[in-house]
């Protein structure tokens, strides 16, 4: 499946949850030293997918090499961007990028996660960013990464030293909420479950209009996933797994093995053995699922603000009487409320190589491009983002970009009168192409509906809001670099917990499963990983973070 990528920042994560990136055409690299007469180079390197070639390059005559950001850059910077070399999809570009810490042969400015910011830290290959920062940071770009709060600065910030500009993200966008059939409810004359009971007798009803064939909570076989997943129903019993959660003041422990979740996978039995969970869902990736949602064979799911544009709008587009909103996530009680859970969602930085003569341009290039995008007075949206027209997403064009932390709200917020209105006034940007697509839809226009959901009234930016006015998250403490116990063995354990935990679902283990795997957890690296996190913790929380 391929999403249709127009916006740039937190909905980064919209555009990504149906994309399957394969490789794009391959971009002749030009050499570092053939900078134009006058112009100072600077180096990078990037991987190319088929979406840029359906979207931008089948459509102008520029490349990577030769386009309008490359042109700004010169004609406002003096820069001549170049680049080392260009992969064809992301996994030829992992192995060119180890190769390339290897053999310590960096571009000037790299995107890196943060386990590759670690080995480049280890491999003595970047610089501390901070002074650069310091010095030539626009009030705007401040601004913008100010948003994403504290930490995306520093979980790039080993030792003190801050080697990475994060290209921040929506934390608040990971949290859960519940998508409701909403023609189906109004038929059962009820009202959104407000307790796990309630959502019990919601799904019966449910499976009642969609006859043969129903599933009941649609769920997949990663039940971890954002989307089609059980983090809802764990969350109602105040269990986060893969959460690293405050166990005191100043512990951590890990929230897959705590007693709250023994609690909840009972009750996700429960639902398995009475048919409120599909049956089935152990044989279905999310690709699967999605479709008994598709086909009108379920009602309700557990998932995030961007599930209207997929899987949901296909259900729009193939019955013309069915109609999804988002809701809560349901307690546990009914005296009780949700503290759901989120994680820092910026999982990408910038870093400047140790070789780089000139550091301060990848501050400044950033702050001429947050300067195009988001400045209000002197931006370019319509030419250097998205100019619309079937022509979307040139801001890829650009070899550095920023995203803003909260523009996905703000965008709700300011369309919101408009569209009561039916007058975008001075909207501009993204926002107005926020409107117009909500405006559309609320006129009829049913292939739009996913982006009123999003953006409209009663969507699921209007709900994140909500959730932030309640203040009421738990949140993954942990931001670190892997430790080495976790390097070595997480994925082992975690897989060992999963194992157990899906037979307990399903019945084919008993609850008191749960105890004895935790023990085996524990003494197989559990402990170790988290006697290692908490001295991270420790040492982040007295601001020397390793």
């Amino acid at each position: 499946m391929k999403t249709k990528r127009i916006l740039t920042g937190c909905f980064a994560l919209i555009m990504t949850i149906s994309a399957a990136y394969a490789g794009g055409r391959s971009q002749g690299a030009q050499s570092a030293s053939s900078a134009a007469p006058g112009l100072t180079d600077v180096t990078f390197v990037r991987s190319s997918d088929d979406t840029m070639e359906i979207n931008i390059f089948s459509k102008i005559p520029e490349t990577f090499e030769d386009n309008r950001w490359s042109k700004l850059y010169a004609d406002r910077l003096n820069y001549a961007v170049k680049y080392l070399w260009i992969s064809k999809g992301a996994e030829q570009y992992t192995q060119k990028f180890n190769a390339a810490i290897a053999a310590g042969e960096l571009p000037d400015i790299v995107q890196v996660n943060k386990i590759q910011l670690k080995q480049l830290v280890d491999a003595d290959l970047i610089i501390d960013i901070k002074p650069y920062f310091d010095q030539y940071a626009s009030d705007l770009l401040k601004t913008m990464i100010a948003q994403a709060g504290d930490r995306a600065v520093q979980a790039a910030t080993i030792n003190g030293v801050q080697y990475g500009v994060p290209l921040v993200d929506c934390d608040l966008e990971t949290a859960f909420m519940l998508w409701i059939r909403q023609d189906w409810l109004e038929k059962t004359g009820g009202t959104a479950p407000a307790t796990l009971d309630e959502l019990e007798n919601m799904i019966v009803s449910f499976n009642r209009i969609a006859g043969n064939g129903a599933i009941g909570l649609n769920v997949q076989k990663d039940i971890w996933n954002d989307i089609f997943g059980l983090g809802g129903l764990f969350q109602a019993y105040d269990a986060y797994p893969l959460f690293w959660v405050k166990t005191g003041p100043r512990s951590l422990g890990y929230g897959s093995v705590q007693a709250e979740m023994k609690e909840a996978l009972a009750r996700a039995a429960q639902w398995y053995k009475r048919g409120i969970i599909d049956r089935e869902f152990l044989v279905k990736d999310g690709t699967k699922a999605s479709e008994s949602s598709v086909a009108g064979k379920n009602g309700v799911f557990y998932g995030t603000h961007a599930n209207s544009l997929w899987p949901l709008q296909d259900n729009i587009n193939n019955d013309p009487d069915a109609d999804w909103f988002p809701y809560p996530i349901p307690a546990r009680r009914k005296d009780g409320g949700v503290q759901l859970g989120l994680r820092m969602l910026t999982s990408n930085w910038y870093a400047v190589s140790r070789n780089c003569k000139h550091p301060e341009a990848l501050i400044r290039m950033l702050n001429l491009y947050v300067e195009k995008v988001f400045d209000e007075k002197d931006q370019e949206y319509a030419y250097y983002a998205n100019p619309g027209s079937g022509l979307e997403g040139v801001w890829r064009l650009s070899p550095v970009y920023m995203n803003s932390a909260n523009k996905n709200q703000v965008t709700a917020v300011n369309i919101a009168q408009p569209l009561v209105d039916h007058n975008p006034g001075s909207l501009w940007g993204e926002q107005l192409s926020m409107y117009e697509y909500s405006q559309k839809a609320v006129d009829g226009d049913r292939s739009l509906w996913g982006w009123n959901r999003v953006f409209g009234a009663g969507g699921s930016q209007q709900l994140l809001m909500q959730y932030q006015r309640t203040g009421r998250f738990v949140y993954d403490e942990f931001f670190g670099p892997p430790t080495s116990t976790m390097s070595e063995r997480k994925t082992t354990l975690d897989a060992m917990l999963s194992e157990a935990f899906i037979k307990i679902i399903t019945g084919e283990a008993d609850i008191s499963t749960f105890d004895t795997v935790v023990r085996q957890w524990e003494s197989s690296g559990g402990a170790a990983m988290t006697r290692e996190i908490n001295a991270w913790y420790a040492a982040s929380q007295s601001g020397q973070q390793r």
